[in-house]
């Protein structure tokens, strides 16, 4: 960003009252005291445990060029400060402005499950050919958003922006504020339920960021979730679609074959033009993403040939299905989330993977699911005992109910990562494929790691 301090006046107040604002140069916003250097402008943010606004005063003595705030503060009678109704809201109009100025093209990306995959993998893609700028990893909301569209430089040919919805009427903040040329929703399923209260009102919420693409702005709509697709047509008569399930869509990729080190070959078709592709993971998830970014990158230009080959240099974020081999083991890091869309799709995938090697999950709970949550752990205890582990270790309040409906599958309640070990070492295996996968707060990268350093270890017990 670079912006000067008057034009942020301007946005903010419709005023000018700091004196040399016309001449001084902001390249940097904070929300962050400790991070402030000279000429930042610090906005005074409040959340549950914390209250910016007390630290306004080290702020400008830090060098800060002006601080935002929404509190009368005597203190800062005569020092400068632009007071305003609400300082994210005041965050998200900078971040509109500065988005106006710019000549990046701009995609939002959203969706229940793995939008996070499909930003990073479209980013890389579209830099095989262009200057790009992406938020960093999940800063998808009314902050993180705005915050990341503040750090381009404006000179970028294309901004991939990543928007998460736990509430209605986030997206008209989030949607309103990114103005996307290209808006992409590739799945529906029951995330922050709790919050959004209906499969249907997710549907919505998700296809709503329609209602804010620039004028002749495309529409990009995964077509296997018909409440979500019913949803986007009462926007966009004709959305752009594509497919993991119809082989007949213009944009269709799905699995052919899961590779032994955890890749997946995918026959990925765009507009009648086919190609075998190796990406790094494998599993239904990953074929809805790979077909979501090739409708995207062929609207930005990308020809066919162009999308098979960069799709094969793309790498997967962390903790986001992550696979890599321990000797004879295989695990498998999906751990930064989950819910019932993405849980589902995990375990059929690490399923598929492990053929006929010994199959261990390591889950916790699906947060945020409201009065469904009762429900979706019992659905969750008919997918462990369809898909039949050698044994599955459980982290969390639901446990009860998922183990209402294993129908007999080895369900062991841990609370810790030690007990974890040394309930697989009892399984007395020499190898396995191993998935885990929780919510965010259930750390369920703690027993991942846990396990990792055991099979790093030099050690004759039966974990080897």
């Amino acid at each position: 960003m670079k912006l000067t301090l008057s034009e942020i006046e301007e946005q903010l107040r419709g005023g000018h009252e700091i004196p040399s604002a016309e001449t001084t140069e902001v390249t940097q916003i904070r929300i962050d005291s400790r991070l402030v250097k000279k000429g930042d402008v610090f906005f005074c943010l409040e959340g549950e445990n914390f209250d910016g606004h007390n630290f306004a005063l080290s702020a400008l003595e830090s060098g800060a060029s002006a601080v935002v705030v929404s509190k009368f503060m005597p203190e800062l009678e005569d020092k400068p400060a632009i007071m305003v109704k609400n300082t994210v809201h005041a965050l998200g109009l900078l971040a509109t402005y500065w988005r106006s100025r710019s000549k990046a093209e701009v995609i939002a990306v959203t969706g229940s499950a793995g939008k996070t995959t499909v930003k990073e993998m479209l980013s890389q893609v579209l830099s095989e050919k262009y200057s790009v700028h992406k938020n960093f990893m999940n800063l998808n909301n009314q902050i993180g958003l705005p915050c990341s569209m503040l750090e381009a430089s404006g000179e970028e040919d294309f901004w991939v922006v990543e928007l998460g919805i736990s509430h209605p009427g986030d997206m008209a903040e989030l949607g309103s504020v990114a103005q996307p040329d290209i808006a992409v929703v590739h799945n529906i399923g029951p995330a922050h339920i709790e919050g959004l209260g209906s499969l249907e009102n997710i549907a919505r919420e998700k296809a709503s960021i329609f209602k804010y693409l620039q004028p002749n702005g495309e529409a990009l709509c995964c077509k296997d979730y018909e409440l979500l697709l019913n949803a986007a047509k009462e926007i966009v008569p004709e959305p752009v679609t594509f497919s993991s399930q119809d082989s007949s869509a213009d944009y269709y990729c799905t699995l052919l074959e899961a590779l032994p080190d955890g890749r997946g070959k995918f026959l990925l078709n765009i507009k009648g033009e086919s190609a075998e592709i190796i990406l790094p993971g494998c599993g239904s998830h990953l074929a809805e993403d790979a077909a979501a970014v090739a409708c995207a990158v062929s609207k930005a230009g990308f020809s066919p040939a162009e999308t098979f080959k960069a799709l094969e240099t793309v790498t997967l974020p962390r903790q986001r299905f992550c696979c890599s081999n321990k000797g004879r083991w295989t695990l498998i890091d999906d751990t930064y989330n989950a819910n019932p869309l993405s849980m589902k799709k995990a375990i059929e995938t690490a399923r598929k993977m492990a053929e006929s090697r010994p199959f261990v999950l390591v889950l916790g709970d699906m947060l945020e699911l409201g009065a469904d949550a009762v429900r979706a752990h019992v659905d969750l205890g008919k997918q462990i005992a369809q898909a039949a582990p050698e044994a599955t270790f459980f982290f969390g309040r639901h446990y009860d109910d998922v183990a209402s409906t294993t129908n007999g599958s080895t369900l062991v309640p841990v609370n810790t990562p030690s007990e974890f070990i040394t309930g697989i070492r009892e399984l007395g295996l020499c190898d396995a494929v191993v998935l885990f996968k929780g919510s965010r707060s259930c750390h369920m990268e703690e027993y991942h790691a846990a396990l990792s350093n055991e099979l790093n270890k030099e050690t004759s017990g039966a974990v080897k």
